[in-house]
C-alpha cells in the first residue's frame, strides 16, 4: 500500500494499531505472520558443488575421458600424467573462486542494532529482528532506521539516505500526508531500513519490515539476476566445443580407418588416443588460470581487488562504465568551495573533511593571517551555529569523519583547516539556548555567551536570514543593508546554485542584557548579515583525469544517481563527462516515459548520458538495455541501492573504503582506494592481460596443430611404409607440460602496448579463433609438425625399413620428433609477443620472466631426454650431436616463415 499518500489516522485503522503501539502478544502474532524483520540472503553454493563444478570445462571433460581411455588400454602411466594435468586444473579453479559465494550476507547486519519500540503503551528497547508492521518507534539523531516507517511525529528530523537512493544531502522529513505519486527518494513522509537519522527527531509506525521494505525489494532483485559469463568465458566455450566436436569425429574416422587397414584393436585405440590427446590442448584451462591469477595479483598490488578470475578479461572487453555518482566520483563529503564577505569573494582548497587547505583571494593567492583574522567573525558565527563534530580517522574510519550534519561538518572543517576554531570553542562560549533548524523557518540559530555578553550566531537559506537582516557587516562595522546589497547577493546565490552548490548565509546579532527570555520572533530579528558560504560534495581527485583517459579508450560513460539533475549535471560538467558530444539529463520521471525503443535510441545517439533520482530498478533496467544491445557493461557504485545493478552487470566494482558491504559482496571487483583512476587502470590492465591471453591461445593451439599433424602424418606413414608411430602420447603431454606451460604463463607477463589505450575495446561478437587467426595456426601448426615428421622420416630411413616399436633405435627417434616440436613451439611462443613486429627488436628482452621461462623449460627438457631412468620411464633416449642439427635446422626454417607470415601481415595492415 501506499502509506505515505494516507493520512496517519487511516495508518493506524489499516494496521490495527494507535499512538500508543500494539501489545506483545499482538507483536508475537505478527511475528509468526510477517516473519523477522531481517533481510534473506541467497545461500552461497555448497563447496563440494563449485569443487564438482570445476569438472564442467569442456577440455577437462576430454582430458578425463582420455586418461579413461588410456586406463582401459592399460596404459596407467599415461592416465597418470592426464589425470595430475585435470587435477591441478581444478584446485587452482576451486581456490580462486570459492571465497566469492558469500554475497549479500552482510544485508542481515543493517538490523542488528536495538531499536526503542512502544508496546502496551510503555518505550522498549528490541532486537530491530522482533519488529512488526504496526509497531511504533522512537527515531533520535544517530539512530539506524529499523524498518519502513510512515512519519507521525517530526521534529526538525532530517535523514541521510544515501546509502538507498544515492541522494548525498540529508533530506527533511515531516508527517503531512502526500497526495501524488512519488519516487522513494521523494517520499518525505517516510524513513526507510538501512538510512540513518542525521538530525532531529520522530515518532513513526513500522509499514513494512524484512522482505517487504524498499531495502527488501532490493536484496530480491540482487538474489534474482544472474551472474553473467564474461567474453573470455564464452569465447573458450566456443573454442572447446569445436575441438570437441572436430576430435571426437577424427578420433573415430581414425579409429575406423585403423581397423579397416588390418591394425589390431589396441594399436587402433593408441591412435585413437593419440589423436585426442593431440587435439585437446590439455593444459589450456589451467594456463588461462594461472594467467589470469596472476594478473589479479598484479591489480591487488594497485588497490584493485578482483574476486572472480574471469573479471579480469571482463575490464578489458568494457565499452560502457555506468558509475554511481555520490562517493564513486564524488567523495560523498560536503566541502566549502566559496566564501562570500565583505563584497570579497573567496575560493576554498582542499577536500572532504580532512582539515588540510588555503582559503584564496581572487587573484588565487593564499590569504595572510591578518586577513584571515578580519574573516574569523563569520566562520565563528557558523561553528557556533552547528552541532556537528569532525574526528581524525581511527580503526573504524579510514580517513576523516563527520558526526552530526554533513553541512555543519563542512563549516567545522573550513574554521579548522584556517585554524580559526579553538578547540574549547563550546566552553569558551557555551551554548545558552538554541533555536533548532525546521523547514518552515529554513535556519537555525543558537545563542552564546561572550564573556559579559551575549550573542546570536545564524546560519539558513539566505531568503530567510535576509528576511531578518538589519544591517550588514562592511569593513569592520555594521551598516543598514541596501535593496543593492540584496540584489548582489540574490545574484551570488543563483550562481552558486546554477553550479549545484548548497549555499547558506551566516549573520550574528549582540543581545542586549535585557533580553533573557528566549522567545525565537523576539531573538531571531535585526540580525547583521556577514557573508555566504556556498559548499558541494565534490569530485574526488583524478577523476576528471581518469574520465578523459576512459574517452580516449573509446569507452563510453553513463551517470547513474539518485541526487538532484541539476546537482549531477553541474558534478558532470566538471568531470567534463560529455567532452565527446551532447550531454542529455534524464530523470526517473523522464525514464518510466521512454519506451525500451526510445531508451536504446538515447544510448545509441549519446556517448555520455546523465541519469539522475533513479532507483535501484531504474538502474537495473538501464544495465539490462545495454546488455541487450551486446555491450560490455561495469558498473560502479558504493551504495545499498547499487547492488542489484552491480550484480546484473558484466562486472560490478564496489569502493572499498566508502561502500556498503552490500555492494562490496555483490561486486566482482573492489577498489580499495575508492579510485577512479584505479578503476581506469584496471581497465588497461583488463586489455593486455586479454591481448596476452590471446596470445597464449594461439601459441598453445599452434602446438596442438602440430601434434595433430605428426600423429596424422604418422597414420600415413604406418599405412604406406609400415613406420612406427612418430611420437607417443605421453611425449605430447609432455610437450605441453615442460616445453610450453612456463613461457606461456610469462607470456602473459608482457607489458601493455602505448596504443593500448587509444583503441576501441574489442567488439562483442570479435573471436580469438576468426578466419585468419585460424589460416595462420593451421599453417604454422603443420609446418611445425611437418618439420618433425621430415626429422623423423630422415632418421628412419637412415636406420631402415627394420624399424619398429621394440627396436632399440625407436626411442631416439621418437625423441627427435619430441625435441624438434618442442623448439618450434619455444620460437613460435617468443615470436607470439609481437603481432606485426619482427621477433628481434630492441624490447627482445622486455620481459625477463619469459627469458628465464624459456631457460627453464630447455633445462627441463634437457633433463627428460638425457638423465637416465627418468628418460626410459617417458620412452625418451639421448640424442648425439649430429641429430641436433636436424632439430635446430628446423627451428631456423620455423622462424623463417614465421616472419614471413609477420612481414605478410604488416604489408596487408
Amino acid at each position: 500500500m501506499n502509506f505515505y499518500q494516507q493520512q496517519v489516522k487511516n495508518v493506524f485503522e489499516q494496521l490495527n494499531t494507535s499512538q500508543e503501539g500494539i501489545s506483545n502478544e499482538e507483536a508475537q502474532k505478527r511475528l509468526e505472520k510477517y516473519g523477522e524483520n531481517e533481510l534473506k540472503t541467497s545461500e552461497g553454493t555448497p563447496k563440494w558443488v563449485l569443487l564438482l563444478s570445476q569438472f564442467k570445462d569442456v577440455l577437462t571433460i576430454m582430458l578425463v575421458v582420455a586418461s579413461g581411455m588410456s586406463l582401459l588400454i592399460q596404459n596407467y602411466r599415461d592416465a597418470i600424467v592426464m589425470l595430475s594435468i585435470v587435477v591441478i586444473n581444478v584446485i587452482i579453479g576451486f581456490f580462486q573462486e570459492f571465497k566469492a559465494e558469500e554475497i549479500m550476507s552482510s544485508l542481515k547486519e543493517l538490523v542488528r542494532s536495538p531499536a526503542k519500540v512502544y508496546r502496551n503503551g510503555e518505550i522498549q528497547e528490541l532486537s530491530q529482528q522482533k519488529l512488526v508492521p504496526g509497531d511504533i518507534i522512537s527515531l533520535e539523531e544517530g539512530d539506524k532506521v529499523p524498518a519502513d516507517i510512515r512519519i507521525m511525529e517530526s521534529h526538525n528530523l532530517r535523514t541521510n539516505d544515501v546509502a538507498l537512493t544515492g541522494e548525498s544531502m540529508p533530506q527533511e522529513k515531516h508527517s503531512n500526508q502526500i497526495n501524488e505519486e512519488r519516487s522513494v527518494a521523494d517520499r518525505n513522509n517516510m524513513a526507510y531500513m538501512g538510512t540513518n537519522v542525521a538530525s532531529g527527531s520522530a515518532k513513526g509506525v513500522i509499514v513494512s519490515t524484512g522482505e517487504e521494505t524498499e531495502m527488501g525489494k532490493i536484496a530480491s532483485l540482487t538474489q534474482e539476476e544472474e551472474r553473467s559469463q564474461s567474453p573470455l568465458q564464452q569465447e573458450l566455450t566456443v573454442v572447446a566445443n569445436r575441438l570437441a566436436i572436430f576430435a571426437v569425429l577424427i578420433g573415430i574416422l581414425l579409429f575406423g580407418v585403423s581397423i579397416y587397414r588390418g591394425l589390431d584393436l589396441y594399436y587402433a585405440l593408441i591412435y585413437g588416443l593419440g589423436i585426442t590427446v593431440a587435439i585437446v590442448p590439455q593444459a589450456l584451462p589451467m594456463q588461462v588460470t594461472v594467467a589470469l591469477s596472476q594478473g589479479i595479483a598484479k591489480m591487488s598490488e594497485q588497490n584493485a581487488v578482483v574476486k572472480k578470475l574471469s573479471s579480469v578479461e571482463t575490464l578489458g572487453s568494457t565499452n560502457i562504465i555506468s558509475t554511481d555518482k555520490t562517493g564513486t566520483l564524488t567523495k560523498n563529503e560536503m566541502t566549502v568551495k566559496h566564501v562570500w564577505f565583505n563584497d570579497q569573494e573567496y575560493e576554498i582548497t582542499g577536500l572532504g573533511y580532512k582539515p588540510e587547505g588555503d582559503i584564496l583571494d581572487q587573484d588565487g593567492n593564499p590569504l595572510s593571517e591578518e586577513k584571515i583574522d578580519e574573516l574569523e567573525i563569520m566562520f565563528d558565527a557558523a561553528t557556533m551555529a552547528s552541532n556537528a563534530e569532525i574526528h581524525s580517522p581511527d580503526e573504524d574510519h579510514s580517513g576523516w569523519y563527520p558526526i552530526g550534519d554533513p553541512t555543519e561538518a563542512a563549516l567545522i572543517t573550513l574554521s579548522t583547516k584556517l585554524d580559526t576554531r579553538s578547540p574549547k570553542e563550546d566552553k569558551e562560549n557555551p551554548e545558552l539556548h538554541e533555536f533548532s533548524f525546521d523547514s518552515e523557518r529554513k535556519r537555525m540559530s543558537s545563542i552564546r555567551q561572550f564573556e559579559d555578553s551575549k550573542v546570536l550566531t545564524m546560519k539558513g537559506a539566505l531568503n530567510s536570514v535576509l528576511s531578518v537582516s538589519n544591517y550588514i557587516y562592511k569593513d569592520g562595522e555594521k551598516v543598514e543593508i541596501t535593496e543593492q546589497d540584496k540584489q548582489r547577493l540574490n545574484e551570488l546565490n543563483e550562481k552558486y546554485s546554477d553550479q549545484a552548490m548548497r549555499v547558506l548565509a551566516i549573520a550574528y546579532r549582540k543581545l542586549g542584557p535585557d533580553e533573557t527570555d528566549y522567545v525565537i520572533d523576539e531573538i531571531e530579528r535585526d540580525v547583521v548579515f556577514l557573508g555566504l558560504v556556498a559548499m558541494i560534495d565534490p569530485p574526488k581527485e583524478g577523476v576528471k583525469e581518469a574520465i578523459e583517459d576512459a574517452h580516449q579508450a573509446h569507452i563510453n560513460t553513463y551517470i547513474m544517481t539518485g541526487d538532484h539533475a541539476i546537482t549531477a549535471k553541474a558534478i558532470a560538467e566538471e568531470i567534463n563527462l560529455g567532452a565527446k558530444g551532447e550531454m542529455p539529463v534524464i530523470t526517473s520521471q523522464d525514464l518510466q516515459q521512454l519506451s525500451e525503443e526510445e531508451l536504446k535510441h538515447k544510448m545509441n545517439e549519446n556517448e555520455s548520458i546523465v541519469f539522475s533520482r533513479v532507483s535501484p530498478e531504474d538502474k537495473l533496467r538501464i544495465v539490462k538495455q545495454l546488455k541487450e544491445q551486446d555491450k560490455i557493461v561495469a558498473v560502479t557504485g558504493d551504495g545499498v541501492n547499487d547492488a542489484p545493478a552491480l550484480k546484473s552487470a558484466h562486472i560490478g566494482v564496489a569502493m572499498g573504503q566508502a561502500g556498503t558491504d552490500v555492494s562490496k559482496e555483490t561486486a566482482e571487483m573492489v577498489l580499495l582506494d575508492d579510485s577512479y583512476p584505479t578503476l581506469v587502470h584496471a581497465i588497461k590492465q583488463g586489455r593486455t592481460i586479454y591481448n596476452n591471453l590471446k596470445k597464449t591461445v594461439l601459441a598453445s593451439l599452434t602446438s596442438n596443430g602440430a601434434e595433430l599433424s605428426i600423429v596424422l602424418l604418422g597414420l600415413i606413414g604406418a599405412a604406406l611404409f609400415g613406420w612406427p608411430i612418430p611420437i607417443l602420447a605421453i611425449q605430447i603431454l609432455s610437450i605441453d607440460l615442460l616445453a610450453e606451460i612456463l613461457p606461456l604463463t610469462a607470456l602473459t607477463f608482457d607489458p601493455g602496448s602505448e596504443e593500448l589505450m587509444t583503441t576501441p575495446p574489442r567488439e562483442r561478437d570479435e573471436h580469438i579463433i576468426n578466419r585468419n587467426s585460424t589460416i595462420e595456426v593451421l599453417f604454422l601448426g603443420i609446418l611445425m609438425g611437418g618439420l618433425a615428421f621430415i626429422n623423423y622420416g630422415l632418421f628412419v630411413s637412415g636406420v631402415g625399413n627394420e624399424l619398429t616399436e621394440s627396436h632399440a633405435l625407436y626411442p631416439r627417434a621418437t625423441t627427435i620428433t619430441y625435441l624438434t616440436i618442442a623448439v618450434c613451439q619455444l620460437i613460435n611462443i617468443l615470436s607470439r609477443r609481437y603481432k606485426f613486429t619482427s621477433l628481434f627488436n630492441r624490447n627482445l628482452f622486455s620481459n625477463r620472466k619469459m627469458i628465464y621461462s624459456i631457460l627453464l623449460s630447455i633445462v627441463l627438457v634437457l633433463t627428460v631426454v638425457y638423465m637416465p631412468g627418468l628418460n626410459s620411464y617417458l620412452d625418451f633416449a639421448p640424442v648425439p650431436i649430429q641429430d641436433w642439427f636436424s632439430i635446430l635446422s628446423a627451428g631456423g626454417i620455423f622462424l623463417l616463415a614465421f616472419e614471413g607470415v609477420k612481414w605478410y601481415k604488416r604489408k596487408n595492415a
